[in-house]
């Protein structure tokens, strides 16, 4: 089976597609990658999944025998912090064991150039060209430093805040780290600033505490909600287990979506800070950031879904904001590469620079901007389903049922079909897992669910569509 990179790295379920052999084809792949570049160094690390501090070890190692000088995380590490140790230390690369937000049985390898941020396409093609062809780097004489990278990682998030409003503002949240690498970040950073703090499943669990699908969403952040509410706390925030993804509660409970928080957080930005450049955004995330953004006349960049593509226009310069609906998030002058710590500490300091709470941080945006409703729809792709998808979107006009007229089409990412009110449906296949991704966007929920409902139901009950 060869071995594929998705929007986020490779990945398979361990014991199955993901065993110790096939890792040290990737790693013997990323090392002739880098010699190719003529780079000689490397940060390698990982979350807190099964078998993860033992693989970065072993990875180390296997390196060290190539001639590489590595820097290896001494604890599980967040995909955030390894980055930003790749660019402080001027290294080649990061090797990074993680599967994110996958199930337990999954883990996986991202693969970081030296800009730090997510490999693109091309990257990774040649890397899986190289494991196709199982490369054999030759021998040299490299080094290991065993390095604590998060203190420094600390010091440069408390460059990006304002860390004075947080004094004396009574600020109390709970935190679920969800088992993951960001216990002992995000929790001490908001203490050192003068919050009370809660921590929810913060020691290490490859199982993440029985969670099926550790992803800090709606349904993940569920005992989070009802901590918020039981404690008082002014906010519930979450990351996933290797930190780069993040989940937000108001202090009445409600989830706050990514696509709700962005604007709010670009209105603080850009308007309570005063901060430029450019917004940039996935396809798969509400427009209701461009309303924002067009108010303070900043430019809007729409790319395709995977923080790669974000980091790339970071890497260009002048980005102010970069989000993705699935919870990614960076600003500029941070790391290109998405962020759930500071997107957290973020929402904190917009809490306490205002005096508001998150609600009244969001009912004051969409009093001024409106609203948008993004739904999104996960179709587990099994018998037929793959092939069925291709047949009624890819491979012919889509139409929607019940005679709702599509007026045009855009394949940036997946078929997102355009609707006569300005309303969308986007069908993609997911980069990660064995998932159809449906997409629906309106001003109304109900419109947006409906249209996501429809969508599910032609793919998984009726195997009909357009031919």
């Amino acid at each position: 089976m060869r071995i594929r990179f998705g929007t986020s790295g490779w990945r398979g379920i361990i014991a199955r597609e993901f065993t110790w052999d096939r890792v040290d084809t990737v790693v013997d792949a990323v090392a002739s990658y880098l010699r190719q570049k003529n780079r000689h160094t490397i940060v390698v690390g990982g979350d807190c999944r099964f078998l993860s501090p033992e693989l970065s070890r072993h990875a180390a190692e296997r390196l060290c025998g190539y001639g590489f000088r590595v820097g290896l995380s001494t604890v599980p590490c967040p995909t955030p912090v390894l980055s930003h140790a790749c660019i402080r230390e001027g290294m080649g690369g990061v090797i990074n064991f993680t599967a994110s937000h996958n199930p337990p049985l999954y883990n996986g390898i991202k693969f970081n150039p030296w800009h730090g941020g997510p490999a693109g396409n091309d990257v990774t093609r040649e890397i899986e060209e190289l494991a196709a062809a199982h490369p054999v780097p030759e021998q040299g004489e490299g080094s290991i430093d065993e390095i604590d990278f998060r203190g420094e990682y600390v010091e440069a998030l408390k460059e990006l805040l304002d860390d004075d409003v947080f004094r004396d503002s009574g600020l109390r949240v709970v935190y679920d780290a969800f088992s993951g690498t960001g216990s002992g970040i995000l929790d001490k950073m908001l203490v050192d600033l003068g919050a009370a703090v809660r921590v929810m499943n913060g020691v290490r669990d490859p199982l993440f505490a029985g969670r099926e699908h550790p992803d800090p969403g709606r349904e993940g952040t569920r005992d989070l909600s009802s901590q918020v509410v039981a404690s008082g706390a002014s906010l519930g925030v979450a990351t996933d287990g290797d930190a780069d993804r993040f989940g937000l509660v108001d202090e009445k409970g409600v989830f706050v979506s990514p696509n709700d928080y962005f604007p709010a957080l670009l209105d603080y930005l850009a308007g309570h800070k005063g901060m430029k450049g450019k917004v940039v955004r996935s396809v798969t995330t509400s427009s209701l950031v461009d309303r924002v953004a067009e108010y303070y006349g900043l430019e809007t960049v729409v790319t395709p879904v995977g923080f790669k593509y974000l980091g790339a226009e970071m890497l260009a310069g002048d980005v102010l904001l970069a989000c993705e609906e699935s919870g990614g998030l960076s600003i500029g002058g941070h790391v290109p590469e998405k962020d759930g710590i500071l997107a957290c500490l973020l929402a904190c300091e917009m809490m306490c620079s205002t005096g508001k709470s998150m609600s009244q941080l969001l009912e004051d945006v969409w009093k001024r901007f409106g609203r948008s409703h993004v739904v999104r729809e996960d179709i587990v792709l099994k018998g037929d389903l793959r092939e069925k998808m291709t047949e009624i979107f890819i491979e012919s006009h889509p139409r929607l049922p019940g005679g709702t007229s599509v007026v045009s089409v855009d394949r940036m990412d997946g078929v997102r079909m355009i609707l006569e009110n300005g309303d969308w449906v986007l069908v993609r296949l997911s980069g990660t897992e064995p998932l159809a991704r449906v997409y629906a966007h309106s001003g109304s929920p109900g419109r947006a669910r409906l249209l996501a409902n429809e969508v599910r139901d032609m793919l998984v009950n009726s195997g009909e569509g357009p031919r």
